[in-house]
């Protein structure tokens, strides 16, 4: 039926969504981390991918925006349902804010998966399966950045408030790195003024709104800055513009 690309580190957990995939007659290849799900991406172009968010090597996330920056459609529009022990809204608003078009838990239900596997493979094509994943991420982050929805877990808020509302840490929680000047001066004059902006607003919304853009293009502009720059993480970066981590006007 299809060819299914599973990405996770625990190879029990390969071999249970294998074994029930295969029931509905699709293929199935198992890769142990990021890094070999992506090289079976690019030499395989499954249908779907299952794609865990904690792992070795290189984790979901960055796998997942790798897929979804390439310069080759073909693995850019791959589907991809995100699987991961972390429940909180708060997880899953980054997960379609990030391109996943669904988000599965640990533990999860075979039936649940197969069913989550059929629905990728069929209606509209994968981009306007993720424009609607991300707008109702981007509602739903509205509606908690509003007070009128509560993450289920505020505990794990820190998550994604570190990127949009990012409060100026305690000192000793402060991030000392600085990025080099000469990786500040391979940026667009526009990134300039992104990184600017973000750094002079106490969240990603207030910043969009001076920009006249959408958060979801900050977010993806962020995410191509942090990769110039060599920050690991959009909220780290998010961070360092906001403590003059970063010589913008150097």
């Amino acid at each position: 039926m299809a060819t299914v690309l599973v990405v996770d580190d625990e190879a029990d957990i390969r071999e249970l969504i294998r074994l029930n995939l295969e029931l509905d007659g699709h293929e199935v290849i198992g890769a142990a981390n990021g890094l070999e799900g992506l090289e079976y991406a690019v030499g395989e172009h499954p249908d779907v991918v299952v794609l865990d968010v904690m792992m070795p090597e290189m984790d979901g996330w960055e796998t997942l925006a790798q897929m979804k920056a390439s310069a080759d459609p073909v693995i850019a529009h791959i589907p991809v349902i995100m699987l991961t022990a972390r429940a909180d809204d708060l997880d899953r608003i980054r997960g379609g804010i990030e391109g996943a078009i669904r988000y599965l838990t640990k533990p999860f239900s075979p039936s649940e998966l197969r069913a989550e596997v059929a629905e990728a493979l069929v209606g509209d094509p994968e981009p306007l399966k993720r424009r609607k994943a991300q707008t109702e991420a981007l509602e739903k982050l509205a509606r908690i950045e509003s007070g009128a929805t509560e993450p289920a877990d505020r505990a794990a808020r820190p998550h994604l408030t570190r990127l949009e509302r990012a409060p100026d840490p305690e000192p000793a929680q402060r991030v000392t790195s600085q990025v080099g000047v000469d990786k500040v001066r391979s940026l667009s004059e526009k990134q300039r003024e992104l990184l600017q902006t973000v750094g002079s607003t106490p969240t990603v919304s207030e910043a969009a709104e001076r920009l006249q853009v959408s958060r979801s293009n900050v977010y993806a502009s962020l995410r191509r800055i942090a990769r110039k720059l060599d920050v690991r993480s959009v909220p780290e970066l998010v961070t360092l513009a906001r403590q003059g981590g970063i010589p913008i006007n150097g």
